[in-house]
């Protein structure tokens, strides 16, 4: 867990060299008091791993990195938002105008937290992830967090173990290695939960799986369009299409899926990368080695605006503290320390 310190002093850095911080917004020690009483309780299964990670844990940590982010002007990416406490942080942090964005996992919109509940140690196990699945309560939160925008782009949080090492926490849920896949399964999942339900346009299913995330993270429009000049990078959608996913066929290297046996409607059946066709209906045709470095430049157009919005609030403090002076001459108490002691704080962070 990073210490408040940490997060001020990376947060600060980042700032001077343009680059944004995301974060995994859950309260280390609560995490690990909370891992200690179910222990001695004898809750050792992965049932216990939700009950160690409950949504105020998540909440509270959001809100702490936000708050602090607020204080020192400076842009923010929370990862893997899985409650509605934590995307109430981020909604009431957008409304108040700050540059905060929230990415939400395809999981944590389909997959509810009884799987932790199976009787079944490799089938709970297997969805042992950070965050931990939630309730439908929250997904459905989630998924109005997209609709609204307050939640702006989806991802896996792809980190596979296999039945064997998942197994190392069999006596004891806190050695269990954490991280489920996805990544292949992604796009197909949010169409079809998302668009084929209702939740989601097709425009809006472009913008939280590509353009949105092109343009936080400063590749746009090399990413994230279709435009000359822009990398050939191109998925060819069928929306009639259809597959059910499995284990058993997918890609991934390893031998579970949390989204076993969902039949979708709605699947690529080509993908282009640098103008190059390495998937077609079915058949992978990448080549190892083929992958490239991407350069992503520092200080995003929301630095700029940042440092706009940052210096307007600075000359209002200083406004308002002239004015305060003014006001207090021959007032006796002198109201004007307070406003001065902001001012000075916001100058010395920015």
């Amino acid at each position: 867990m990073c210490e408040d310190e940490v997060l001020v002093n990376s947060f600060t850095r980042a700032w001077e060299l343009g680059a944004l911080c995301t974060v995994h917004a859950e309260n280390g020690e609560l995490v690990y008091h909370l891992q200690k009483k179910l222990l001695a309780q004898g809750i050792t299964g992965p049932e216990g791993h939700p009950l160690s990670r409950p949504p105020e844990v998540e909440g509270e940590a959001a809100n702490r990195a936000i708050r602090i982010a607020q204080v020192l002007g400076v842009p923010l990416y929370i990862v893997h938002v899985s409650c509605k406490e934590a995307l109430e942080a981020i909604t009431r942090a957008r409304s108040e105008g700050q540059r905060v964005y929230g990415e939400v996992l395809a999981g944590h919109l389909v997959v509810d937290e009884s799987v932790y509940r199976s009787d079944d140690f490799t089938f709970a196990a297997a969805h042992v992830m950070s965050p931990p699945f939630r309730s439908h309560e929250h997904q459905s939160a989630l998924w109005r967090g997209l609709q609204s925008g307050n939640l702006q782009t989806t991802a896996t949080d792809h980190c596979c173990f296999c039945a064997p090492q998942k197994a190392a926490g069999r006596n004891d849920f806190t050695k269990i290695p954490n991280g489920t896949g996805g990544v292949e399964d992604r796009m197909m999942v949010l169409w079809e939960k998302g668009v084929n339900s209702g939740k989601l346009t097709p425009n809006e299913f472009v913008k939280i799986t590509s353009t949105n995330a092109a343009q936080i993270f400063n590749l746009y429009p090399r990413k994230g369009a279709i435009a000359v000049g822009a990398d050939a990078d191109i998925v060819v959608w069928d929306p009639s299409g259809t597959k059910t996913i499995s284990a058993k066929t997918h890609h991934q290297q390893v031998d579970f899926n949390i989204f076993e046996g969902l039949t979708v409607t709605g699947i690529p059946s080509h993908t282009v990368s640098a103008g190059k066709l390495v998937y077609a209906k079915g058949e992978l045709r990448t080549v190892k080695g083929a992958g490239r470095y991407v350069n992503r430049p520092a200080f995003p157009s929301y630095f700029e605006a940042l440092k706009l919005a940052n210096g307007s609030i600075n000359r209002s403090r200083f406004c308002g503290h002239r004015r305060r002076n003014r006001l207090s001459v021959g007032g006796g108490k002198g109201g004007g320390s307070p406003a001065f002691s902001r001012y000075a704080a916001a100058s010395a962070i920015g």
